[in-house]
């Protein structure tokens, strides 16, 4: 079946092929009872507007890109959905795209093709925050946001936790508790690391570092093996992990080589995601960032900058809080 145009629209609904064009995109030149007569003849010959032909000519798509490092994180998934509500309560609608954690090729190669497409604006979780392919996009008239990430040359906006206290928050909590051979398990040494090791150094103590290799619940349980096979006098009675991810996996394989969390080894998380509170064989006590709310101010921040490309980079930044669970609380 031939694909309905306007000028079938028009034929139907008696009036000119303008007034077809305008009801689609320029509504507010055309009264409503034309308008009416000019949607029912949509519907009657099944006439569907072209989004990329509207774009090309309103110069907007009411489309932004949402670039995340990994979809199996649930952190990412409650930023997606904050990020989403906002949108559509803008009026618009959100692409999501996943690159994955340290996959620079493939985040350049997605970069460059979002570079191409005709986004109103893009929120991305880069492996890069100074990547030049963002640069471009910028150039190129779409505004981006940093998400979860600092960019320390403020050529971009960002939205993000402070991951630095964070660190500092975790790391307190433990030597609260007793705690003086620490350890924290992550992919890098980054600011929830240097908040931990700034708070250790004060108590005269250090913070071992455990590499996992990833940011997920198989890295989370290879540390959870080295500690359980590490004797007692040497093994850290607290670690503090990157992720929630990470701590659900130490916490798995602590308990299948038969240690108790947190008489043991006590556990911390970061992001306080579903998975602290129901996916593990002890709740975990985790710092809290709220996902949502970074995914929803990402939005309106990336949907301001399209309203005034003037704009200068800002820096939003959310304070995290601690929720203190099973896995640090039974320990005395």
């Amino acid at each position: 079946m031939a694909r309905a145009t306007i000028r079938d629209v028009a034929r139907v609904a008696g009036v000119s092929d303008a007034t077809v064009s305008n009801t689609v995109n320029r509504p507010h030149l055309v009264n409503p009872a034309t308008q009416d007569r000019v949607r029912q003849a949509m519907e009657t010959v099944g006439y569907v507007p072209n989004a990329a032909a509207r774009a090309l000519r309103v110069g907007r798509t009411r489309t932004l890109g949402l670039v995340v490092l990994d979809f199996g994180n649930p952190f990412f998934a409650e930023v997606a959905a904050g990020a989403e509500q906002a949108a559509v309560e803008a009026g618009a609608e959100v692409a999501l795209f996943h690159t994955g954690l340290g996959e620079n090729t493939r985040e350049q190669r997605l970069l460059h093709r979002l570079a191409e497409w005709r986004l109103d604006g893009l929120v991305i979780t880069p492996n890069d925050v100074d990547d030049p392919a963002l640069t471009l996009i910028a150039e190129r008239g779409t505004p981006v946001v940093v998400l979860a990430r600092e960019v320390p040359s403020g050529r971009h906006s960002a939205v993000r936790s402070d991951d630095l206290l964070g660190g500092e928050i975790a790391a307190r909590h433990l030597l609260d508790h007793g705690h003086r051979r620490l350890a924290f398990a992550g992919w890098r040494r980054d600011e929830r690391y240097d908040g931990a090791a700034r708070v250790a150094a004060t108590a005269d103590t250090t913070l071992e570092w455990l590499d996992t290799g990833n940011a997920d619940i198989a890295g989370g349980r290879a540390v959870g093996a080295r500690l359980a096979g590490l004797p007692s006098r040497r093994r850290p009675t607290a670690v503090f992990c990157a992720n929630d991810l990470i701590a659900a996996g130490v916490i798995q394989q602590l308990t299948r080589y038969g240690l108790r969390v947190p008489d043991d080894l006590a556990v911390v998380g970061f992001d306080d995601t579903d998975l602290a509170s129901a996916a593990s064989a002890v709740e975990l006590t985790s710092v809290r960032q709220p996902a949502a709310e970074i995914g929803r101010a990402a939005v309106q921040l990336v949907l301001d900058e399209v309203k005034d490309r003037n704009r200068r980079g800002r820096d939003m930044v959310f304070q995290p809080e601690l929720v203190i669970r099973e896995s640090t609380a039974g320990r005395r």
